[in-house]
């Protein structure tokens, strides 16, 4: 949602003020107004309260996301007046807030806080909620006793068997369609293979229904690919039915090393480098050895270029980085043993699929290194480097 054709985190008390008495900011299914912060104000029903707000963002995240407003008072769902709340440390009002989210199964929602300030030390606090992965999430109050809700309309209601039963089913569908999404990509690699590789995918939570005209963004000046996955891009951007590709008309390269598709999934192809040296214990034998720095120098790039793609269009979904690879069996690495000396290892299988790497947020920085550094470190191991 905008205002003033600003994103959440810019904006300002003077953008608030286009929400007064505004039809097009009504409450509705993405938009709720609380004059204050309950759990501050009725302290004799701390723990209801408490619960009554983990409620309302498990509704939001059950539904489709999106904000409540804590501070601006409403009058027949119109937004009435901007009071503000009086918060004297708005980090430990975040934190005590987010502790309080820590009851939420089966995980914590993506909720993101912004404190606009107002005068006299007040603020409106804004819980941006993202649609949810992970639903139906839920609730436990009292001990023993489930509740799920949903966000409708301008109020939260219980959950139906049905929107419970399909969230549970489209929670395992997720999976199901990742893998089969890779399997289809990996067989169209590997009729034109001709040496080992590795198919890298960051996947978006979202691209069983989402639709980003890549090329025509491109085109437009919207996303600068070149920029973006800088030192990856050896040609110009063609596009074709999935979305976007850049050959390689050097032959430098292999073909469509990049694709960028139109539900937003980024995928690089990396050839491994081989390299050929005689065994010391039997000089008429030649090995082959695998060398995988450029793997971890093209994968950092990969997703860092997808972060900060991401980051103008103003995205924050979860993502899933998934590594492939194929044909490096019997092929030697070198590695660490517990003495620190070089120890040669052999892969030991043909095709290695490594299990997604989860990055929630992929707008920011912490958990894209965080997604980085875990995916390399399950690389390695797939491929028995235990250094």
């Amino acid at each position: 949602m905008k205002i003033n054709n600003k994103e959440f985190r810019e904006w300002t008390a003077d953008d608030l003020q286009v929400l007064l008495n505004n039809d097009a900011y009504r409450e509705n299914n993405f938009i709720d107004y609380k004059v204050n912060f309950a759990p501050l104000i009725d302290k004799g029903k701390k723990r209801e309260k408490q619960a009554e707000f983990r409620n309302d963002v498990c509704s939001f995240a059950n539904a489709d996301g999106g904000y409540i407003f804590y501070g601006i008072g409403e009058s027949s769902g119109a937004a009435s007046i901007l009071a503000g709340i009086s918060i004297p440390n708005i980090d430990r009002f975040e934190l005590d807030r987010r502790n309080e989210l820590q009851a939420i199964r089966p995980t914590v929602p993506e909720v993101d806080f912004s404190f606009i300030s107002l005068q006299d030390d007040k603020y409106v606090v804004v819980l941006h909620i993202q649609r949810g992965l992970y639903k139906p999430y839920i609730t436990e109050e009292p001990e023993g006793q489930f509740h799920f809700y949903i966000r409708h309309g301008n109020k939260k209601q219980a959950m139906s068997y049905t929107e419970i039963r399909n969230g549970f089913l489209n929670a395992a569908m997720l999976s199901e369609d990742i893998k089969r999404f890779r399997k289809k990509r990996l067989e169209e690699h590997i009729i034109e293979m001709k040496k080992p590789f590795a198919l890298v995918q960051v996947i978006p939570a979202t691209f069983r229904s989402d639709y980003l005209p890549m090329y025509d963004m491109y085109r437009e000046g919207q996303l600068d690919f070149d920029d973006l996955f800088n030192g990856m891009i050896r040609d110009r951007a063609v596009p074709n039915v999935d979305g976007v590709y850049f050959p390689d008309y050097s032959e430098l390269r292999d073909f469509e090393k990049l694709q960028i598709f139109n539900n937003g999934t980024v995928e690089l192809k990396i050839d491994f480098e081989i390299r050929e040296q005689n065994s010391k214990s039997q000089q008429l034998k030649t090995e082959r050895y695998l060398i995988i720095f450029d793997f971890e120098a093209e994968l950092r790039k990969l997703i860092q270029g997808t972060s900060q793609m991401y980051q103008k269009l103003g995205r924050s979904t979860t993502m899933y980085v998934c590594v492939t690879i194929v044909g490096c069996k019997g092929l030697w690495n070198y590695t660490a043993n517990a003495y620190g000396a070089n120890a040669p290892t052999k892969v030991d299988r043909n095709q290695i699929v490594c299990m997604p790497i989860e990055i929630r947020n992929i707008q920011d920085d912490q958990q894209v290194r965080e997604g980085i550094e875990n995916c390399i470190r399950m690389t390695k191991y797939s491929l028995g480097i235990r250094k």
